[in-house]
């Protein structure tokens, strides 16, 4: 009896152990394997445009033939990092991932305004000087993520002008 109540305990030990790492570990193992298939070779803090989904053409599971993306892996281990991103009608969007999936920042251009949705992103622990009235500063919760902008396409016949309008935005390291 006594071998049997020690192996169940050993087992629940182990499973919990297993547990423990896998919730810590897979969120940023699907991340990694997130960010390398959207962007591939890409520049890290430099948005990349991805082509209009298609049935045949798709990096991420069910990415809307609707939308145009736009991502930006970042590395903030140098400092931080500026994403401005020009508003294209009728919606554009920003998000910015953790490495660990979470989404700890969105803004559209309702929220915005009427004006460029422009976002200073810091590491844990830093704060950015002189930054420009009216910019958000955003900490983000680990030094490596993306940001996503998602714009609504209205027709093939828009895609073009905004796709040249989508061209515009910056994601670079702030030098402020």
């Amino acid at each position: 009896m006594k071998r049997i109540l020690t192996f169940i305990v050993g087992v629940a030990i182990v499973a919990g152990a297993v547990h423990v790492a896998t919730v810590q570990a897979l969120p940023r193992v699907i991340m990694a394997k997130v960010m390398s298939a959207i962007a591939g070779d890409a520049e890290v803090n430099k948005f990349v445009e991805m082509p209009l989904a298609t049935a045949a053409a798709r990096r991420v599971v069910r990415p809307s033939p609707d939308l145009a993306y736009s991502v930006c892996i970042l590395d903030l281990s140098k400092g931080a990092v500026r994403v401005q991103v020009p508003l294209t009608g009728p919606y554009t969007s920003v998000a910015l991932y953790s490495s660990t999936t979470d989404n700890y920042f969105v803004r559209n251009d309702r929220e915005a305004k009427g004006k460029e949705l422009d976002v200073v992103i810091v590491p844990k622990g830093a704060a950015p000087a002189n930054v420009p009235e009216g910019t958000d500063v955003v900490t983000a919760p680990t030094a490596k993520g993306l940001v996503l902008v998602r714009r609504v396409v209205e027709s093939a016949e828009a895609f073009p002008a905004l796709d040249e309008v989508r061209k515009k935005g910056t994601c670079a390291p702030f030098q402020g």
